[in-house]
């Protein structure tokens, strides 16, 4: 979530950065502390600013890239995000073996190739995709390309391209989506002004959205119905904080089961990363405290193995 936010900010800063006339210090360093504060939540950011640089480099302004700012803001990125680089380089890259995993279809919401770009409109939205696409189409045209705006639309073509190889995730393309239907807003609202029925479909369609695709990638409605089967197929991630308080009360219904005595050497290992942080986050219905939980589950595993001590396990999963 805060990968998103970071790096959708970082972009919005860079447009106002490569557009400035004359050059200003501000934009650039807030690109890269942004882009710095992203990188220690997720490298992701850092490809996908690449691409952004290679949409530069390929339709302009490529003059912005002579002066020290771009490079400033790139160290400064680099410095903040360096803590995280270094413990990955310390332990092996595990975040290698996680895109791999992610790649092969191992993570719960890993998007196919072919899936790709469907799941990304999805995501977006099926109506509010139409604003995607349009403003797709108005950064590429001949006029808007040769300007300070088009190379949104080549880095984001090139970011999806890089993914398509990879293997990477539908919802990874996010930091792009506000830049461009900010872009594809304009149009759609000219073209809705012109005539009264045109704004009539644009409302009708846009209360539709805002129904639809919460239906349709939300887990909201009762669990088990087609509509919840949708949106768990789509959102898996989602999916796996459904039930959670109930999930914690029954664990906390069998910690109270336990003799107070051999709670001190009890401790939770739940089979996935999701189950250990609904019992780190809330607290059961009863009150009683959760033991120490653990999981070997992605990174959670690096926060270490129970005690020798303990001698009681509640145990999650298989």
């Amino acid at each position: 979530t805060f990968d998103m936010v970071t790096t959708a900010a970082a972009l919005w800063l860079l447009v106002r950065a490569l557009r400035a006339e004359p050059q200003r210090w501000a934009p650039w360093i807030g690109v890269g502390v942004l882009a710095g504060i992203a990188m220690e939540i997720k490298i992701l950011v850092a490809p996908l600013l690449l691409s952004c640089l290679l949409g530069v480099l390929i339709v302009g302004p490529r003059r912005r890239l002579a002066g020290p700012r771009p490079w400033v803001a790139a160290l400064i990125a680099l410095a903040l995000g360096s803590p995280n680089l270094i413990w990955q380089a310390g332990h092996g890259f595990p975040m290698a073996s996680v895109a791999a995993n992610i790649a092969s279809g191992g993570s719960t919401s890993s998007t196919s190739r072919a899936a790709l770009l469907p799941t990304v409109l999805l995501d977006v939205g099926p109506v509010v995709s139409i604003v995607l696409i349009v403003g797709l189409v108005a950064l590429l045209r001949t006029k808007q390309r040769r300007t300070v705006d088009g190379w949104i639309a080549i880095g984001f073509l090139i970011f999806i391209g890089f993914l398509l190889i990879t293997g990477g995730k539908a919802y990874y393309p996010a930091g792009y989506y506000p830049a461009i239907l900010a872009a594809g807003a304009g149009p759609i609202l000219d073209w809705a002004r012109a005539r009264l029925w045109r704004q009539v479909l644009a409302i009708g369609l846009l209360i539709i959205s805002l129904i639809v695709t919460p239906s349709l990638t939300i887990p909201i409605f009762r669990i088990g119905s087609a509509p919840y089967q949708i949106a768990t197929a789509v959102n898996p991630d989602l999916a796996n904080e459904v039930g959670w308080p109930a999930f914690v009360d029954t664990v906390g219904r069998v910690v109270e089961g336990i003799p107070p005595a051999d709670r001190a050497s009890t401790i939770v290992v739940t089979e996935s990363y999701q189950e250990a942080s609904a019992l780190e986050l809330l607290r059961p219905a009863n009150g009683v405290q959760i033991p120490p939980v653990y999981s070997g589950h992605n990174g959670y595993w690096y926060w270490g193995p129970p005690p020798d001590a303990a001698t009681n396990a509640i145990v999650i999963g298989d």
